[in-house]
């Protein structure tokens, strides 16, 4: 898979940066766990691919899409963090380390990544995360799984980031919001809303904000949101 241009990374890196100043001003200064956030992703990501030998179980693969997205947050935000705030010297990383190897070796085991299956790619992710490895190439792995482009993958990034805001524009952190819209996440919403929409460019973040608004807006008003 093709890396994002310099220009598609240093808009995710700025969105991201964005994102995290609202939650916490001093994200920079305190250091949140984001490869944490990757582990617990990735495992929500093993359920929807289906990992349970007892009973028939098929790959959801636009959920598996959503999960990955949601994953690039916090790997964005791991970049941004080591190279302390800088987007510019984040995105040099990222695209070093895009096609850095198809190989890691972790616990004194080599994996070839590209030999791997989805649900062991998702293990490795998981395993490496823990101990707080970054493994971009696995990434890349993941996002050529479920056909991800690096023009793909900036569009979803940029709409999930458009919902993150939304999100706590709403009061996600205090507890108002509410995820579930009519018997789907929000996610699955905002995907549905993405696939219909015609913008593109600059226009998308702020067309696709005033979708969600007002879809939550005439559900709250119906009762049915939980």
């Amino acid at each position: 898979m093709k890396a994002p241009n310099n220009a598609m990374l240093l808009a995710m890196l700025e969105l991201q940066d964005s994102m995290n100043q609202k939650i916490d001003p001093d994200w920079l200064s305190k250091r949140h766990a984001y490869l944490r956030a990757v582990l617990v992703e990735a495992t929500e990501a093993l359920e929807h691919y289906g990992w349970k030998w007892w009973k028939k179980q098929s790959p959801d693969m636009p959920q598996l899409r959503i999960e990955l997205i949601d994953i690039w947050h916090f790997v964005l935000s791991e970049y941004l963090l080591r190279a302390d705030g800088n987007h510019a010297a984040a995105a040099q990383a990222i695209a070093a380390d895009w096609t850095s190897g198809d190989a890691v070796t972790f616990d004194g085991t080599h994996y070839d990544l590209t030999r791997l299956d989805m649900r062991q790619q998702l293990e490795l992710l998981s395993a490496l995360s823990a101990v707080r490895r970054l493994c971009m190439p696995l990434v890349v792995e993941l996002f050529a799984a479920v056909e991800l482009t690096a023009e793909a993958l900036c569009r979803e990034y940029v709409s999930k980031n458009v919902l993150n805001h939304f999100r706590q524009d709403r009061g996600y952190k205090t507890g108002e919001y509410k995820k579930h819209w009519d018997g789907a996440e929000d996610n699955v919403h905002m995907a549905a809303m993405l696939d219909s929409m015609s913008t593109t460019g600059e226009g998308l973040p702020d067309a696709l904000y005033r979708a969600l608004a007002a879809r939550y807006d005439e559900l709250q008003a119906a009762g049915k949101l939980t």
